[in-house]
Parts: C-alpha cells; structure tokens; sequence
C-alpha cells in the first residue's frame, strides 16, 4: 500500500508553539506519521507539507498537489495526524473523504481522532469533527477581527502595509512614522494640486520626474507589495486622487474601510463611511490642514459641466473597477453615448476601454436608488437603526454610572488621606505608619484616577459618535424624504445618494458587467 503523508502548520499552532507546545510542529507530524506507516509496512509515497496555512485555505500548495496526485491515484492513502490537518472546511470534508476518495478508491486515516473512511460507520463522526472544526475557525475569525477593531480603536495601525509616505516606528509596529525618502512627493501633490494642476497632469509630471509609484518604491525598499492594478509602473489620477483625498496624511488613522465577505474568502469588499474607524492626531502629519481642506473644497469645485451649462449626470462618479482611473463621456457618429476609461487611451494605455452605455447606466442607477429609497421605510431597517441608538445609549448609561462611581471612590480616598494627616498632626500614629498607609492612599488615588479618566473619554467618544450617527441618520432622513418621489434621475439625486461607482470590463461571454455602486450612506 502506498500513503501520502500530508502535514499542515498555522498561524494558530504556531502561537501554541511559543507557549513550548511542540506537539503541532510540522516535525513531530512527521515522526508521527512515518512510525505510524513503517508500523502497518506501507510504503511512503511522498510527504505533502504546508506552512503557515489556514485548514480553511484552499489555496495551500502541498495541499493542491496532493489532490492532483490522489486523483491520478499515485498511492491508496492519506495520511494525517488529525482530519482538521488535512482541512476545517466542512465542504472540502464532504467533497474528498466522502466523494472524491471514494471514487479515486483512496483511503483517508487521522491518528489522533481515529478517522478512517474504510470504517463507513463513522462517516457521522467524521461530519462532526468537520462542522466543529468549521466553528473553531469561525469563532477564531470573529475573535481576532474584534481584536484588531478595538486596537484601530486606539489609534494604533493594523495592516500589513502602511501608507505611501510612511513607515513603521522602529519602537512600535503598530505607530506610523513620516516616511523622508518619499514626504515631499505627498508635499509636491498637494502643491500641485493646489496651484491648478489635475491630477493627470499631476500624474504626468511624477512620471516625467522618474518618480517611482508607491507600488514601486516599496518593492524597491525590499517589501513584498503587490497591487491588484495594472498601473503599477506609472503614476495615473486615481493613485494621486486617493493621496489627496487621505486624511493619513494631517495626523489621522483611517482604517476599517473594507473587509472580508467571510472567514473563508480572502475577497474584500468596501464599508460605507459609517463604519470606518477613524481616529485623529495619532502621527506626525505631513500636509497642514488648512492645506488639506482647501484641497478637499476645490475637489467639489470641479465639477464638470456639459456644453448647455448643465451638471454631467455622472459627473466625478465614475472609476474603473480594475484601474482606478475616472471614465469619461464619449459619444460616436450615431448619437450614442457611452463612458470609457482614460486608462485605455491615456498613460500608456495600461487598461481596456470597460465600457458602459449611457441609458444603460442612467436605467440601473434609477432602480438601483428606488431600491434603497423603499429599504428606507421598511420597518426591520428602521428598527435596526433603533436598536444601534438604544445599544449607545445604554453603554452611555453604563459608563456614566462608573464616572460617578470612580469620582465618588476618588472624594473617599481624598476624606481618607486628609484624616491620615490629621491623626499624624494630633500624634494618634507615629511616622511610619503615616507612610505606609499615605503611600498605600496615593497609588490606589493614582489608579482610580487613571480608571476615571479612561471612563470619561470612552463616554466622551461614545457621546461624539451617537452625535454623528444621529447626524448620519437625519442627513439620510431628509434626502431620501426629499426624493422619495423622484421622477427623472439628475445629478442631486446621483450626488445625494451615491459617492461613487466602479465599472467592470464587460464579459461578452457571460453577457454581463459589474457595477458597484458605493454610497453616502
């Protein structure tokens, strides 16, 4: 009988291994397995290891190796030491233990929590050991997102890759640090920008200067960066549109603006506004405020208008799904009005034309908006909101009850010490005691102190943001009452509602076209 050995390390084990828990280590795997074999005379086919891998990552090497060999049947049986080695998707368990391997006439044995697919009576275990292991990473993802939630909190950075401009502090990871090589490139931008240029022509003269794109200059640096965009070799408007519009840049950390579909997607997908964390004067800033509001406002200012004086319906709210680059209005011999792609014609035509007809778009966007108008008034949506204002207003509740608990603590204390001095004065205790108990005071005075400061800013922020989602709520109120009724799409309604819209290539095979449209709220 010939068996293959697979052996899987994560990022979880590895933490066990710190802790001088060993018994995960991708060696004694090894051992492990290869006793076991030696002992039931099967022959070692080959010995499949993945490190640092996920047991919901189906993207594993070894792993995808493994597979292609089972199917082109290179041996009779898998190996591992616990199924949740060999996966923790429950899909993946019912696809190859109870399917595939079944009809590729392969084995699959786990030592430790005795699977065995020759035995068919404990299939139901083995759907067992699938959905818990499931749940674990489930409840692992969800832990660590709260985790890193409540560090962005704080102020402190979460991320692989810090902002063009910055780096990491040599003290703390997790606090940014102006970046000199590459700070007067931010300077020059906004310099630019300010003084009339666009930011293709700002994009322009960075590439005309030889200046390295932030994609480059951090695979320069030795960082192992990779962009989804295809402009990676040259500066185009979106790259510099991004960095003029990043509060990073005046001291404040923005994070929490995408996230994952799910534990076992690495897809991200965009957060509305109401859900980025954003937390101000936590590093150095490199442009001036002033500078960066007055950039903010001639952004709005540019708005471009078509040739009888009217807004452009889209106007400033179309990108490329796939370059970042603005699409613009064309119009061919015929009438027909389409929106393309600068980054097809302009730059180096480092992307496709992704293409989307007007009446198209305008008959999408209409429904699209009605859609979200009628969500408005359903009765679950309001509730939801209700119960996020009454879920802050009870924490308010809460901590409100401390601060006054922790300022009543502090006045005992203060009675305490004040009484302390005064028995010292009148001689009811000698010295030493006075220094032992006052010493005794004053660290419990300094902690509570501590405690009540940290109090009153948490209710302070939790007051802020109640303040910004009522805000947020009577914003929506009053624009979606304000064009509830709406009978021809204009470019209010766009800019109320919509903050911008992404547009895929067109798939000509699938006769489809993603469009993501992103919103005010």
């Amino acid at each position: 009988m010939r068996v293959a050995i697979y052996c899987r390390l994560s990022r979880e084990d590895d933490d066990k291994l710190h802790e001088n828990d060993e018994s995960e280590s991708i060696q004694n795997q090894k051992s492990m397995l290869i006793n076991y074999a030696i002992e039931r005379s099967w022959d070692i086919y080959n010995i499949y290891c993945d490190e640092d891998y996920s047991g919901i990552d189906s993207e594993r090497p070894e792993f995808n190796k493994l597979l292609e060999d089972a199917k082109s049947h290179k041996f009779d049986i898998v190996l591992c030491k616990t199924q949740s080695r060999f996966t923790r998707d429950m899909e993946i368990v019912e696809k190859y233990l109870h399917n595939k391997f079944i009809e590729w006439n392969i084995r699959f044995v786990s030592l430790v929590d005795h699977v065995d697919t020759l035995d068919k009576g404990n299939k139901k275990s083995r759907q067992i050991n699938g959905l818990v292991n499931e749940w674990y990473l489930e409840d692992l993802s969800e832990n660590i997102r709260k985790t890193f939630d409540s560090k962005r909190k704080q102020g402190l950075h979460i991320g692989s890759f810090v902002c063009y401009g910055y780096k990491r502090s040599p003290e703390n990871k997790n606090k940014l640090v102006i970046d000199t090589e590459v700070a007067d490139v931010i300077k020059l931008i906004f310099n630019l920008y300010e003084q009339g240029n666009g930011v293709t022509k700002i994009a322009q003269i960075l590439n005309d200067k030889g200046i390295l794109t932030p994609t480059k200059y951090k695979q320069s640096q030795g960082i192992n960066f990779k962009n989804q965009g295809k402009n990676i070799d040259y500066w185009c408007e979106s790259t510099v549109s991004k960095i003029l519009k990043n509060e990073v840049y005046i001291g404040n950390l923005v994070q929490g603006y995408n996230k994952k579909v799910s534990y076992k997607s690495k897809k991200m997908v965009n957060q509305p506004k109401s859900e980025w964390i954003i937390v101000e004067n936590t590093h150095e800033p490199i442009i001036t405020k002033e500078q960066f509001y007055k950039v903010q406002e001639i952004f709005k200012s540019k708005t471009r208008r078509c040739k009888n004086g009217e807004v452009h319906l889209f106007a400033n709210k179309l990108v490329c799904l796939d370059c970042g680059t603005k699409l613009y209005k064309c119009q061919n011999d015929r009438g027909y009005i389409y929106f393309s792609c600068k980054g097809s014609k302009k730059l180096y035509g480092t992307c496709t034309t992704h293409s989307i007809g007007y009446e198209n778009l305008k008959v999408l966007v209409t429904e699209k908006i009605r859609e979200k108008i009628l969500a408005f008034y359903n009765f679950d949506n309001i509730s939801d909101d209700l119960f996020v204002s009454n879920d802050n207003l009870n924490k308010a509740k809460l901590l409100q009850n401390k601060v006054e608990l922790f300022s009543k603590e502090m006045e005992d204390i203060n009675k305490a010490i004040k009484e302390l001095y005064l028995n010292k004065v009148s001689g009811k205790i000698p010295e030493d005691v006075f220094e032992d108990l006052n010493s005794s005071f004053l660290s419990d005075k300094s902690a509570k102190q501590k405690e009540l400061t940290k109090t009153q800013n948490d209710l302070s922020n939790l007051k802020e943001k109640e303040l910004n989602i009522n805000f947020i709520k009577e914003q929506k109120e009053k624009i979606i009452n304000h064009f509830k009724d709406f009978k021809e799409l204009n470019y209010d309604i766009v800019n109320s509602f919509i903050d911008y819209i992404e547009i895929g290539e067109k798939n000509k095979k699938a006769n489809s076209q993603d469009v993501v449209i992103h919103w005010n709220f």
